[in-house]
């Protein structure tokens, strides 16, 4: 057998394991359903106040995901990923502030 030969025999393996796993569809992963969900997902906001309790938590979580983001990041571009997450903190609780003034206004 030639040197060719054999790189081509010793590959065989490889390429056939790659075309099996190219035509085994994709498996999920079972759903766990022993827990139910919390019934907080289920209250509603439906007055002003309370949508406006929900948009004040959800910007303070999203500037402290942001600020998670920030911590491998180094010095100057640290500082530069915080002061976004600031002003983003900050527009997200103006917006909110905003909402709040126009529904309770037109109640």
């Amino acid at each position: 057998m030639t040197k060719n030969r054999q790189k081509h025999l010793l590959l065989l393996p490889f390429f056939l394991a790659a075309c099996f796993t190219a035509h085994v569809p994709a498996m999920a992963a079972e759903e766990d359903v022993s827990q139910q969900d919390p019934q907080r997902w289920y209250e509603g906001d439906d007055t002003a106040k309370l949508h406006n309790k929900t948009l004040l938590k959800e910007a303070h979580a999203a500037y402290a995901q942001a600020l998670q983001e920030c911590k491998p990041l180094k010095r100057a571009e640290a500082k530069a990923c915080r002061k976004e997450a600031r002003d983003l903190l900050q527009s997200d609780l103006a917006r909110a502030k905003r909402i709040y003034a126009n529904t309770t206004a037109s109640e």
